[in-house]
């Protein structure tokens, strides 16, 4: 019996030394950047960089309206191949709001985002800038720990011409 309770206190020990903190996910710890991809408005690769454990850059490179035909006001000049894409970059201030197997935060940020067109029908430019207000809420998981699951809705203001728009997409991240 003292042979089995010296055997069971040395592997406890041995158990209790080996064990490492536990953290509902490495996502903004142990692993700070993430690549991902985003559905909405617009649709396309993502990524992510902490720079502090409440910061982080957020960036962006969206797709939209590939296929779809557009044509003038006038209904002349159809274009059946037009296209747009966008380079966007954020900096965001993230807190948490629920901790455990899955961890839950919010965000907000500020930032922008430039557009190219690649049709000469629908604006006087070629391209039009933005000033982004993101707001979202982002998941981590404590397995698969490098996962995040984010959705977000950004606000924004276009200048060329001057319009509100708002953007909106839901995403998933892998951290390495």
């Amino acid at each position: 019996m003292k042979r089995y309770l010296v055997t069971t206190f040395v592997a406890a020990a041995f158990a209790v030394g080996a064990a490492r903190a536990a953290r509902a996910t490495e996502v903004g710890y142990a692993r700070r950047i993430g690549l991902g991809v985003a559905v909405g408005d617009p649709t396309g690769l993502v990524g992510k960089v902490w720079v502090s454990p409440t910061n982080a850059v957020d960036f962006g490179l969206g797709f939209q309206h590939y296929g779809w035909s557009h044509c003038d006001v006038n209904g002349n000049h159809c274009d059946s191949a037009y296209h747009e894409f966008s380079v966007n970059v954020d900096y965001l201030w993230q807190s948490n709001i629920i901790k455990g197997p899955i961890q839950l935060d919010w965000h907000i940020g500020v930032g922008g985002r430039i557009y190219f067109f690649g049709s000469d029908y629908r604006y006087e430019h070629d391209f039009d800038l933005g000033a982004r207000m993101p707001v979202g809420l982002d998941m981590m998981f404590r397995n698969p720990d490098f996962l995040e699951v984010f959705f977000e809705i950004a606000p924004t203001l276009r200048l060329l011409p001057l319009w509100v728009d708002l953007e909106g997409a839901l995403g998933v991240r892998l951290y390495f």
